[in-house]
C-alpha cells in the first residue's frame, strides 16, 4: 500500500507541506475552500467549508497513514472534527497512524521574555490562543481514544516565499513598530514541512514540540534587515503606543517569549535549513525580485 497523506486545510503552511510529501512519493489529498485557485496538480483536491456545507469524508480519508490539521479552530474547538467526527474516527480506526496538529506558540501567553520550552505552563491569553487549547484537548483525547499518535506542533510566526518582510516592503505595507524588550520568534515554512515528514516516517510517540528557528528577535530587526537586502531606506519607526495595528497584530506585541527548539532538534537529529530569518531572508530575496 502507497503511503498517503491527508491534509485538512492546504493553506500556506498545508500546500508546502503537501508539495514536499509529493516530492518524496506520497499520494496526497487536501482540503481547501477554493479549489480553483492556482496550486499544484499533483495533489488530489477536495471543496471544503467545514460547519456549512456538510460533506462526506470517509472515502477520501480510507487509507491515509497521516492526518494533518491545518485549519485554525472556533470558539467550539476544532471544525474538522465538528464536521466530520465520523469519517475521522472510523479513519483513526482502520488506517491512520499518526495525526499531526499544528498549534501555536501562543498557547503559551506572554512569558516576560522568558525562555519557553515544551514544559512551560500554557496560558491562553487571547481568543484564538484559548481555541487551540482547546483543540488540542479534542485531539489528545480522540487519538488517545483509539491509540493514535499524536503530534502537536507548535508553531511560532510562519514566513517564506510569498509570505516575508521582503514582499511587504516591495508592495509598501510593512511596518517598522518599536516595542522596548519585545521579541518575536518565527520560523520558516520549509522547515515546517521537513519537520512533519521526518516525524512521519518516524517511530516517535505522541509528544508535543516547539516548532521555531534559533533566533528569536524584535520585529524592528527582521524589517531593517529586509531593508538592507533590498538596499532601500526601512520604514519610518513607529512607537507602539502610535501603532494602527489590527487586534491580532496587537496580540502580537501584548506576549513577549523566548522559545525553545532543543526538543524536536534532538529528537529527529535535526538541523534546520533555515536557522535564523537572516539565512531565510537572503534566499527569499532572489524569488521576491523575480516575482
Amino acid at each position: 500500500m502507497s503511503n498517503k497523506l491527508f491534509c485538512f486545510g492546504v493553506g500556506f503552511t498545508g500546500l508546502h507541506t503537501c508539495e514536499y510529501f509529493f516530492n518524496h512519493n506520497w499520494i496526497v489529498t487536501g482540503t481547501s475552500r477554493d479549489i480553483n485557485k492556482k496550486v499544484n496538480s499533483n495533489i488530489e483536491f477536495i471543496e471544503y467549508h467545514p460547519n456549512a456545507d456538510k460533506i462526506y469524508l470517509g472515502e477520501a480519508l480510507r487509507d491515509s497513514k497521516v492526518l494533518l490539521i491545518s485549519i485554525a479552530p472556533d470558539s467550539n474547538g476544532d471544525i474538522v472534527l465538528q464536521s466530520n467526527y465520523e469519517d475521522i474516527a472510523k479513519a483513526l480506526k482502520t488506517s491512520i497512524k499518526r495525526v499531526v496538529y499544528l498549534s501555536t506558540t501562543a498557547v503559551y501567553g506572554d512569558a516576560n521574555g522568558s525562555s519557553v520550552t515544551e514544559e512551560y505552563n500554557i496560558n491562553p491569553q487571547s481568543d484564538r490562543a484559548k481555541y487551540r487549547v482547546l483543540a488540542e484537548k479534542q485531539w489528545t483525547d480522540l487519538c488517545g481514544k483509539f491509540g493514535v499518535t499524536l503530534n502537536i506542533l507548535r508553531l511560532s510566526g510562519i514566513y517564506g516565499i510569498g509570505r516575508n518582510q521582503i514582499r511587504n516592503l516591495i508592495k509598501g505595507n510593512s511596518k517598522r513598530i518599536i516595542k522596548r524588550g519585545h521579541i518575536f520568534n518565527r520560523i520558516h515554512v520549509a522547515d515546517i514541512a521537513r519537520i512533519i515528514y521526518m516525524l512521519s516516517v518516524s517511530d516517535l510517540k505522541s509528544d508535543i514540540f516547539n516548532v521555531s528557528d534559533d533566533m528569536p528577535a524584535p520585529p524592528q530587526d527582521v524589517v531593517e534587515f529586509a531593508s538592507g537586502l533590498l538596499e532601500i531606506d526601512p520604514p519610518e519607526a513607529v512607537k507602539f503606543s502610535e501603532a494602527n495595528l489590527t487586534e491580532m497584530a496587537r496580540s502580537f506585541y501584548s506576549e513577549t517569549k523566548y522559545i525553545r527548539n532543543e526538543k524536536i532538534k534532538e529528537k529527529l537529529n535535526l538541523q534546520l535549513k533555515y536557522p535564523n530569518y537572516k539565512i531565510g531572508l537572503r534566499d527569499i530575496l532572489k524569488y521576491e525580485i523575480r516575482s
